[in-house]
């Protein structure tokens, strides 16, 4: 058919006229119309970085969906591993730090899967759960910064209750045994404020009648490894029982959290910056969430 305007050339108006082949309906009449009955074509232009959004979000949720599923796998293979999830041991989930790996793998693989899905097919319903958990992850963060910042003595002194704790469960809780180990091992360090709080445990308390008495683990010890492979089990008997001078030959007399205290100042700008660019991902993908999930309501308005 022939499209007639009633304006002039270059000029917008709100209503055109569609005429059939001779020019008008059957009864003579002309047709009259408003732009919102045009094809989409003429009232939405689309746009041109959705396309390229969408693919790029798929592919970082994808690497993103296969850290999440390896944390959980990590999680679940701890938990059957220590036999946690059997009937006996089940009310002790609660404090089993591979249940970190459950809670944090499961979250990543809903949040991946939901922008995996919802980006790809164009889910208004996933995209909106997804902006959603990066939005409440991001404000998380802002908070926990603040909370760091305002509150470090008492964190500090949080944490070293909290290691107090763990130390004196050293020989009961494998889990905790580990990451105590890995900690003085990795700090060069021993107890929190100095090697003397391993008397808070039993089994090295020198009251203790059995061999570990008076002693400290092996991760203390300034050479831990017999023969460079096999830990020395008892390469800490009897430090709690000798002079600073004689400890000090053979294990760390400094506690871990002074140690950690001067690991993060020395690194604060590292820590800083890699904090606050895992904080402009999560708003770019927040704003890439809320650029897809605009178009598709301005595509399905036309429709």
């Amino acid at each position: 058919g022939v499209v007639q305007s009633n304006t002039k050339y270059g000029q917008e108006s709100d209503n055109f006229q569609y005429f059939t082949h001779n020019g008008a309906e059957a009864d003579g009449s002309p047709i009259s119309v408003t732009p919102k009955d045009w094809p989409p074509p003429f009232l939405h232009h689309p746009d041109p970085l959705v396309p390229y959004i969408k693919y790029l979000m798929f592919f970082f949720n994808s690497i993103l969906f296969t850290l999440g599923f390896g944390l959980l796998c990590i999680g679940f293979w701890g938990l059957a591993y220590k036999q946690s999830l059997i009937s006996e041991k089940i009310g002790n989930l609660g404090t089993d730090p591979m249940l970190i790996f459950v809670l944090v793998g499961l979250v990543v693989c809903v949040l991946a899967l939901s922008g995996c899905l919802g980006f790809i097919r164009e889910n208004i319903c996933l995209l909106r759960l997804f902006f959603a958990g990066i939005s409440t992850l991001l404000v998380a963060q802002c908070v926990f910064a603040l909370v760091v910042l305002c509150f470090q003595e008492q964190i500090q002194d949080s944490v070293k209750r909290t290691m107090m704790v763990a130390m004196s469960r050293y020989q009961d809780d494998s889990d905790l045994k580990f990451i105590l180990d890995e900690i003085q091992l990795g700090m060069e360090c021993c107890g929190v404020q100095s090697y003397q709080d391993w008397s808070i445990n039993l089994y090295f308390n020198c009251s203790s009648p059995g061999v570990n008495s008076c002693g400290v683990p092996y991760s203390c010890c300034m050479d831990p490894l017999q023969n460079g492979t096999v830990p020395n089990s008892q390469c800490g008997f009897g430090a709690l029982g000798m002079s600073e001078a004689m400890a000090s030959t053979f294990i760390y007399l400094g506690g871990c959290i002074p140690q950690i205290v001067i690991w993060i100042n020395r690194r604060i700008w590292d820590i800083a910056a890699g904090y606050f660019l895992v904080m402009a991902i999560e708003l770019v993908c927040i704003v890439c969430a809320q650029r897809v999930m605009r178009e598709i309501k301005v595509v399905k308005s036309l429709y």
